[in-house]
C-alpha cells in the first residue's frame, strides 16, 4: 500500500511538473521579473520561436496563435520583461536559453541604440518595405504599432463633464483652489522605468516651455509616481486615484473591456504616438524563424490582428486604426509619430539624462520622493 502511495504521489509530481510546462500558453517558472508563456505547437514540435518583449503576454497571445495557424509545428517561447532587461538581455545574451530570436519593445530610444551599435541584423522583405520610411530603419529596426500616450480617469471620481480634454484643461483642473486632483493623480516614473524615461522626455520635447508648470502643478498635488504602468492602471480602475497622465492607451481599454470604470482621453493639443518597436538581435539563435515572424507581425494581417486584438494603431499607412480610437483620434488636433532614427539617441546621453531625471524630481518634490506602491 506504502509503495503504491509512494508511486501516484510520484505520478501527481510529474503530471504537475509537466503542465507547468506545456500548458498552451503556460506559465513557467519567473527568473528576475521575468514572466514565461509557453505555446505549444499544434503539430509534432519542427521549429522553436523565441520572443522576449515589453508587452504583457495578453497583448500577444493572439498574433502569436494566429502565427501558429499558419505555422503549427513551432513552439514559441514568450518573455515578458521590461524595457531596460530587453536591451540588457541583447547586450548580454547569457546562455543559449536566455537569447531571444525576436526583440519587441516600447522603449524606442533603448532599441535604436541597440542598432546603432551594431546589435540588431538586418532583414529586407516586401512586409518591411511597405512600412512608411519614418516607420523603419536600417532595415533593422521596424515599427509593427504605435501606442497613443493618454490621460485616463475613473469616471467615478472625476465628472467626465470635468475631465481635461487637453494639457491646459489639465493645468486649471489641478490649479482649481478645491484640489479635487490632490494626492489622486498618478505619473510613470522615468527614474525607474526606461520607458517612461522615454516617454516624459518625447513629451517634454513637444511641450516645450509648457513642460516646466504642468510638472511643478504636479509635485504641488502630490502626483503618485509608478514604476509600472499595469501597477498605476490597477490602482486607477479600483477608485484609489481619479487620474494618470502619460499611459499607452492599450493597457487602458483593456482594463475597459473587462467593465473598469474608466475613459480614455486622447489629448487635444497634440498626441504623442510612440511606436513599438521589433529587432533580430546578431546573437538570435533561430533567425529564420525570427524573420518569418516578422514578416507576419508587419503583414496586413498581422497589422489588422494587433490592431483588433491589441488596440495598437497599425504602423503600415493602408489600415486604419482600431475602432474604439477613431472618434477620440478625429479630435486630437495633432497627432505626433516618433519617427525611427538618430534623434532616439539624444536624451539616452549621460549628462542630458542626469539633467533631465534632477529637474523631474525637483518638480515633482514630496510625491517624487514617497513613491507609490509598485
Amino acid at each position: 500500500m506504502k509503495t503504491l502511495r509512494w508511486a501516484a504521489g510520484i505520478a501527481l509530481f510529474l503530471v504537475a511538473a509537466l503542465g507547468t510546462l506545456y500548458l498552451s500558453p503556460a506559465q513557467a517558472r519567473p527568473k528576475q521579473n521575468e514572466r514565461i508563456s509557453v505555446f505549444a505547437p499544434r503539430l509534432p514540435k519542427q521549429g522553436q520561436l523565441v520572443l522576449h518583449g515589453s508587452s504583457n503576454a495578453g497583448l500577444m497571445r493572439a498574433l502569436i496563435l494566429d502565427y501558429q495557424r499558419l505555422h503549427p509545428g513551432v513552439e514559441v517561447r514568450y518573455s515578458h520583461l521590461d524595457t531596460q532587461a530587453l536591451y540588457d538581455r541583447v547586450l548580454r545574451p547569457g546562455n543559449a536559453a536566455e537569447r531571444a530570436d525576436l526583440v519587441l519593445s516600447a522603449s524606442t530610444d533603448l532599441q535604436a541604440k541597440l542598432v546603432n551599435d551594431g546589435y540588431a541584423r538586418a532583414h529586407r522583405s516586401p512586409n518591411g518595405q511597405a512600412l512608411p520610411a519614418a516607420a523603419r530603419w536600417r532595415d533593422e529596426l521596424f515599427a509593427y504599432g504605435y501606442e497613443p500616450v493618454t490621460m485616463v480617469y475613473h469616471s467615478g471620481r472625476l465628472d467626465p463633464a470635468q475631465a481635461p480634454r487637453d494639457r491646459d484643461g489639465l493645468l486649471r483642473l489641478l490649479q482649481r483652489a478645491d484640489q479635487p486632483l490632490r494626492g489622486r493623480i498618478a505619473v510613470q516614473d522615468p527614474r525607474d522605468s526606461a520607458v517612461a524615461y522615454f516617454i516624459a522626455t518625447q513629451d517634454a520635447k513637444l511641450l516645450g516651455h509648457s513642460a516646466a508648470p504642468l510638472l511643478a502643478a504636479f509635485g504641488a498635488q502630490r502626483a503618485q509616481p509608478y514604476k509600472r504602468m499595469d501597477a498605476l492602471l490597477d490602482r486607477l480602475a479600483e477608485g484609489e486615484l481619479s487620474l494618470a497622465y502619460g499611459v499607452f492607451g492599450s493597457y487602458a481599454l483593456q482594463r475597459i473591456e473587462r467593465g473598469a470604470p474608466l475613459r480614455v482621453v486622447l489629448p487635444r493639443d497634440h498626441l504623442l504616438l510612440v511606436a513599438r518597436t521589433a529587432l533580430i538581435p546578431r546573437e538570435a539563435p533561430h533567425a529564420d524563424e525570427a524573420r518569418r515572424f516578422l514578416d507576419h507581425l508587419l503583414s496586413p494581417r498581422g497589422q489588422a490582428l494587433l490592431s483588433r486584438e491589441a488596440y495598437l494603431i497599425p504602423a503600415r499607412a493602408d489600415l486604419p486604426a482600431p475602432q474604439a480610437y477613431r472618434g477620440l483620434l478625429g479630435a486630437a488636433a495633432n497627432p505626433r509619430r516618433v519617427p525611427l532614427g538618430l534623434g532616439l539617441l539624444v536624451y539616452l546621453d549621460e549628462t542630458k539624462r542626469r539633467h533631465f531625471l534632477r529637474d523631474w524630481s525637483a518638480a515633482l518634490g514630496a510625491g517624487a520622493t514617497q513613491a507609490a506602491p509598485r
